[in-house]
């Protein structure tokens, strides 16, 4: 015999004599043993000594061995193998035993001990395997639960299959949100990228069985734009023959990327107008202030000589705007302490709201439940988002609305200010510097100047008639999964793929 003996037996036989044969046969074998002469003992036996096999008569008094196997059936799990024990004139019992779940067969009386040690190791031996696949794929499912990326299975017409639970995380929904609308994955697509994408996982792809991937745009529950780059690969359904009937594949944020990639643009861009209007402000100061001079003089001899009143108007004009070049390259004083981004969108809506309402404008908030607070200086946090908020309903038509929705990134939280406009910005590129006048332009330098302080950025993007400021606020913590929140729909997903 194989050394398996450490494994413990039950065997349910109300024959005193067969049930102590077995009993020291097996003990010398090496196999731990548990007994019960009836089935209700052998049924309590099995819940308390969890036996690694169960040798059970068919034919017990009171609760027999038929109603035996359909208690383990009925309590589910995963219970021990049972080896029927019957006479010669009972096969339709012991085929009805197997129907119930019974995992081998010996007859009554047991003629040969090896017959009993072979059916014995067969059965552990299975048993084994089974829990060793079972281990295997709850690693392999918990694994892909928790991976830090969007993985999914698709139907041939697109509906999800299987989804893991960084579907919350990702796009803000559930793995059963996900699961029971048939066209959520074609929904969450960017409107501007649904038809390419749809067409990139349908048209000749299971046929040709390559591997695609795709730079596009998704929709966060609460309408943040994620940036993503989706990898799909076909796949054949387990035992089908025909041509590959699923997709599998993964998609991975990252919208930090494309978010920073636009703030480098524009830092090197602000970068060279800032150093160009610094060298400018030097150079042109001296001689201002001598023109200044020379018309305040000219307008005290001629009080009434409207060019000096026009060159004095001009030179304090000239003379704000070095100030505020001056300010905007010095650093911002920041008083950090915990704040929700979430609390303060929430509390510039509500401040907004009198004069939204006077004018005839909407404002509202999409906040991802969850997000962490941040380290940050709240008041300039709030100062950056009336700024950005009011600077959007300078320009947006009667009836017009502005949406802010945060969202979190892997180390970092958006709140993006989104809204439609029939007045396109014609130079993005200068919209964070401080040469234009007016309240709400003279807002968005400062706001740039404070988020770059706070270790974030803020771009501007804007695209046919809708425009988006993106502030992107560092956590100031290694990234961590966001809590799980799915853990009561594990058993809706099934076995991973």
């Amino acid at each position: 015999m194989a050394e398996t003996t450490t494994a413990t037996i039950l065997i349910v036989e109300d024959d005193p004599d067969v049930r102590q044969a077995v009993s020291l046969w097996l003990t010398a074998s090496g196999y731990a043993v548990a007994t019960a002469d009836d089935g209700r003992t052998g049924l309590a036996a099995i819940r308390e000594h969890k036996p690694d096999a169960v040798l059970l008569d068919l034919r017990l008094p009171g609760l027999d061995g038929f109603d035996v196997l359909k208690a383990l059936a009925r309590e589910g799990g995963k219970p021990p193998p049972v080896i029927v024990i019957s006479g010669q004139d009972e096969i339709q019992g012991v085929i009805q035993a197997f129907r119930l779940g019974a995992a081998d067969y010996l007859q009554k009386p047991i003629v040969s001990f090896d017959l009993l040690g072979h059916a014995l190791e067969a059965v552990l031996e299975r048993q084994h395997l089974s829990r060793a696949v079972r281990l295997a794929e709850t690693r392999y499912f918990n694994l892909v639960q928790n991976l830090p990326l969007l993985v999914f299975v698709l139907e041939a017409d697109l509906r999800v299959a299987f989804i893991n639970k960084f579907c919350r995380t990702l796009l803000g929904f559930s793995r059963g949100e996900a699961l029971s609308e048939r066209d959520w994955f074609v929904t969450r697509l960017h409107p501007d990228d649904r038809e390419r994408v749809v067409q990139s996982l349908t048209r000749d792809f299971p046929a040709r069985g390559r591997a695609r991937t795709e730079e596009c745009r998704f929709i966060h529950k609460n309408g943040a734009t994620v940036h993503a780059l989706l990898r799909a690969i076909p796949s054949t359904r387990p035992n089908h023959d025909d041509a590959a009937t699923m997709i599998e594949g993964i998609v991975v944020d990252i919208t930090d990327r494309v978010e920073l990639e636009r703030f480098v643009v524009q830092e090197e861009k602000l970068k060279t107008l800032g150093a160009i209007s610094a060298e400018v402000a030097h150079e042109i100061r001296n001689p201002l202030f001598s023109i200044a001079g020379f018309a305040h003089r000219l307008q005290a001899r001629m009080p009434d000589n409207r060019e000096a009143g026009i060159i004095l108007a001009e030179a304090r004009r000239l003379e704000d705007i070095l100030d505020r070049i001056s300010t905007y390259l010095h650093p911002v004083d920041l008083r950090p302490r915990l704040c929700s981004l979430g609390a303060i969108a929430s509390a510039v809506v509500e401040f907004l709201a009198p004069e939204f309402s006077a004018r005839g404008l909407a404002a509202d908030t999409k906040l991802a439940p969850g997000l962490p607070d941040l380290q940050l200086d709240p008041e300039l946090l709030t100062q950056v988002v009336t700024s950005l908020v009011r600077y959007a309903s300078k320009r947006l038509p009667q009836g017009g609305r502005v949406s802010l929705a945060t969202s979190r990134h892997a180390r970092f939280i958006h709140l993006d200010v989104t809204f439609a406009t029939t007045m396109p910005v014609d130079d993005p590129e200068l919209l964070f510097l401080p040469f234009e006048e007016g309240e709400e332009r003279l807002g968005l330098p400062l706001a740039y100047r404070i988020v770059k302080n706070m270790g974030g950025s803020l771009t501007f993007f804007q695209l046919g008639g809708e425009a988006t400021f993106t502030v992107q606020l560092p956590l100031g913590a290694p990234y961590d999964q966001a809590p799980d929140l799915d853990e009561e729909e594990d058993e809706t997903g099934g076995e991973p793929f």
